[in-house]
Formats: structure tokens, C-alpha cells, sequence
């Protein structure tokens, strides 16, 4: 009777009366089987994308061994076939062959073992629907893993449906690991009340849901940005929206809806807050704007729908009860800010020159009192010389006084708007000088014979 084989390591069972003088090598082998099945560690090359994992009958192979580590350079997912499909074999794998591994022996499951992983497997040698099941798959399920590094120092990818943290869940460094990617986003995040999330290394900036008392959305600590043209909604149909409207405009657009400001409360404007608009509810029901008011040039127009005697434009609580029909009567006259001041109190400082007014006090009774400062009393009031016509172009009323050069031939004429007279001062006696004094209105002129004359512009003073 010849040698037979153990099913699942190979082992030589010696027939009865054989291998004379040989059982020693038979032996030695047997034993350097049972070696490689419980205690092996084998490499085992890959190349390609297939590979057998053999154990043959009496002989030392690579499917005997106990521990496998996968190496070589495949060149893809590689399949292991474990041969032969009849035979039960537990390996513990390494997989550092740069691939991922499939091993199978049967129709039956497979099981993959990724890159840089390892595993615990059996395979049944249930013949052709054989099956590989990986133990260590089984190891956690209803178990509790206590005082267990996992990744320690090769990052771990962990599959889980819920992962209950009693402390906190932290990565290996400050900034060193993301929740979720830009292809596998998380759902929906729960935090507590008055919980934070911080931002920063130094947490400068956070966000709560602050329950006590406002449950409000708190942030703290630091600026809101908001990138250009991007919207801040309002609703549950985002009815009212915010932006920074950065299209051409630069302006902080409102769309959607009404903005209300409480009773009360300000709008306020600039650094310090100098200037604010406020609904002044208290007591008057007023818009109060703090601060001064400039309206630009241009066409920007201010409108007050309703002037009347009862209500419209007030000036320090007053009400303005001239029309616009009455104002306007001012148009095209110019004055300065300092004339029109000097108004108020019923001082005229200047008018226009075809007035015939250049300065004095409107009293109440209505007269015109001349102020000295109206007119100024200079050398150009004063002319003389000696003419045979004085014309005033000088615009006051003019005195005038003279004689004539030669004697006899006193007769002047003055000419007024086209009319005329004769002054006549003749005094009588043919062989001395005549002397006259007269007025001659701005415009007019005084003609005759040669004279001299001392002229004086009557100015008002």
C-alpha cells in the first residue's frame, strides 16, 4: 500500500511496509510541513493581475505557509486563487503589494484585502463553491474594543454607522484632518444649546445658538464677510435678501421687503457715530436726524408735499407761511449769506445799485433811515474847471457854482431828458463877471458861455 496525503496541510502518511530506509527523509519533511503550516511566514510575489496559491502533497509550497506577505509589483487588483478548492487553509495576510487583493477558491464568497492592510481568513474547501470569509471582519461585531490605538502611526480609515465620543474627537495635529470632503459631504449637524463652534487657533471667532433668554444665532469675536455679490436671505422662500452688490454699483443692495428700525432707535453714521437718523417715538412721533444735513449738487430735489398755513416747512419750530409764489419773487436777486443775515434784524448792508438804495436801517414803521457807511465820503464827490459845458454823468445830483470868464454874457442853459431852461443870473452890470449856482440832475448838462465851476455830488451820508 502506497503513501496517502493529508487533506489540508499535504502531510505524508507512509503506507504500511513502505519507504524502507527512507522513512527518515520522509519524515524530516513531514515535519518541515508541519513547520510552514503553523508557524511559516512566507513572501509571496505578485506580478499581473492573477496568482495560484498552491499546496501540493508532500512537498514544501508557498500555500502551506501560515502568515503570507504579499509583495512584487501587480499590475492592478490581483486575484489569489487558492488551490486546491478541497483543501481548508487559515492565513493570516499582510497586503504591502501596492494593489488591492482578492482571494477566492470557490463559486462561494471572495474576500478583498485592501493596500497596506491585512486580515485573518479561512477558506472551507467546500470543493468548486468553495468560500473565503475573513475572520477579522468578525472580530468587533458585539464587542467592545477598550484602551485600543487604531492608526496609531498609519492613518486607519474607520466605516461605522455611529461613533459615540465621551470626550472629544480630535485630529493628530492643530488643522491636520477635515470633516468630510468635497465628494462625500456630511448631513445635518446638531449642536446644543448655548454650544459653540470656534474659529481659529486661538478661537477668536465663534458661532452659538445662545438659548438663554434671546435664542438667538450669536456670533462673536470677530467681522462677518460676505464675498461680493453673494446674498444674505431672509424666509423660509428667501423673500428678503441682503448684498454687496459689487457689479458696477459697490452699494449694499436690500431686495424683497421692508427694512423697519424699532422706536427709538438709531441708524447711525460714521466711526464715532456723529451723525444718526432715529424715529423719536417718545413723545412726538418724529424722524430725528442728528448731525448736519448736506444735499448734493446736482439735480437732487427736496420736497415737501403739503405747505400750508397749517402744516410744511417750519424754521425752529415756526412755520414758514410764504408761498413758493412768494420766494420765488426773490429770484435772480444775489445776496450774500452775511446780507441776508443782516436782514433779520431790518439792516439793509447793500441793494442793487438801480435801486438807488446802497445802504441804511428799514425801521419798523416802515421809513429808511441813511447810514454814513452807505456812502463814503472821498475826494470823487469834488471836480472843477473851466468849460463851456458840464454834462453829470456821475450818478448823484450834482451842485454846482461858477462865474462866467468875461464879462456880461451871464445866460446858461440846462438841458434834462431832452428838455431844457434857461438860468439866468445876470447881475445887471455889463462890465463885471456873473457869478450862478445851480443843481444839475445826474444826466443833465449845463451850457453857455466859457466859465470856470467848483462841482460837489450830492451824496447821501
Amino acid at each position: 500500500m502506497g503513501s496517502t496525503y493529508t487533506d489540508n496541510g499535504g502531510i505524508e502518511k507512509i503506507g504500511l511496509g513502505e519507504q524502507a530506509g527512507a522513512w527518515g527523509t520522509t519524515t524530516n519533511n513531514n515535519f518541515d510541513i508541519v513547520d510552514r503550516l503553523i508557524n511559516g511566514v512566507g513572501a509571496i510575489t505578485l506580478s499581473g493581475t492573477t496568482h495560484t496559491l498552491t499546496t501540493s502533497d508532500g512537498s514544501l509550497s508557498d500555500g502551506m505557509f501560515k502568515v503570507l506577505v504579499l509583495g512584487g509589483s501587480p499590475s492592478g487588483t490581483t486575484t489569489i486563487t487558492i488551490e486546491p478548492n478541497n483543501a481548508d487553509k487559515l492565513y493570516f495576510v499582510k497586503n504591502a503589494s501596492g494593489q488591492s487583493v482578492t482571494f477566492t477558491q470557490g463559486s462561494g464568497a471572495n474576500v478583498t484585502i485592501l493596500n497596506g492592510f491585512g486580515a485573518i481568513i479561512f477558506a472551507d474547501g467546500a470543493g468548486s463553491g468553495a468560500a473565503v470569509t475573513d475572520l477579522t471582519a468578525l472580530f468587533t461585531t458585539s464587542q467592545a474594543i477598550d484602551d485600543v490605538v487604531i492608526g496609531g502611526t498609519t492613518p486607519a480609515a474607520i466605516t461605522g454607522t455611529t461613533i459615540t465620543a465621551t470626550t472629544s474627537i480630535l485630529p493628530d495635529a492643530s488643522g491636520g484632518a477635515d470633516i468630510g470632503s468635497t465628494s462625500a459631504e456630511f448631513g445635518d449637524i446638531y449642536i446644543a444649546d448655548d454650544k459653540k463652534i470656534k474659529f481659529g487657533s486661538d478661537q477668536d471667532v465663534s458661532i452659538e445658538y445662545d438659548e438663554d433668554g434671546t435664542d438667538s444665532l450669536l456670533i462673536s469675536g470677530g467681522d462677518v464677510t460676505l464675498s461680493d455679490d453673494k446674498k444674505l436671505f431672509f424666509g423660509t422662500d428667501k423673500d428678503v435678501s441682503i448684498e454687496y452688490d459689487e457689479d458696477g454699483t459697490d452699494t449694499l443692495l436690500i431686495s424683497g421687503g421692508d427694512v423697519t428700525i424699532a422706536d427709538d432707535k438709531k441708524l447711525n453714521f460714521g466711526t464715532d457715530k456723529d451723525v444718526s437718523i432715529e424715529y423719536d417715538e417718545d413723545g412726538n412721533n418724529t424722524m430725528l436726524v442728528t448731525g448736519d444735513v448736506v444735499f448734493a449738487d446736482g439735480t437732487t430735489d427736496v420736497d415737501i408735499a403739503s405747505h400750508d398755513t397749517s402744516n410744511g416747512l417750519k424754521l425752529g419750530g415756526t412755520l414758514v407761511t410764504a408761498t413758493a409764489e412768494e420766494i420765488n419773487k426773490l429770484d435772480g436777486v444775489t445776496r450774500t449769506t452775511s446780507q441776508i443775515n443782516s436782514a433779520r434784524d431790518g439792516t439793509v448792508t447793500s441793494v442793487a445799485t438801480g435801486s438807488g438804495l446802497t445802504g441804511g436801517t428799514i425801521t419798523g414803521s416802515g421809513t429808511v433811515s441813511m447810514a454814513n457807511s452807505w456812502m463814503a465820503n472821498t475826494s470823487s464827490a469834488l471836480s472843477s474847471g473851466t468849460t463851456t459845458s458840464f454834462t453829470n454823468n456821475t450818478g448823484y445830483p450834482v451842485f454846482i457854482s461858477g462865474r462866467t470868464t468875461s464879462t456880461g454874457g451871464g445866460t446858461f442853459t440846462l438841458s434834462v431828458s431832452g428838455g431844457s431852461g434857461t438860468v439866468d443870473m445876470r447881475d445887471g452890470d455889463g462890465g463885471t463877471y456873473d457869478v450862478f449856482a445851480t443843481v444839475v440832475p445826474n444826466g443833465g448838462t449845463l451850457s453857455g458861455n466859457t466859465f470856470s465851476y467848483l462841482a460837489v455830488q450830492m451824496r447821501p451820508g
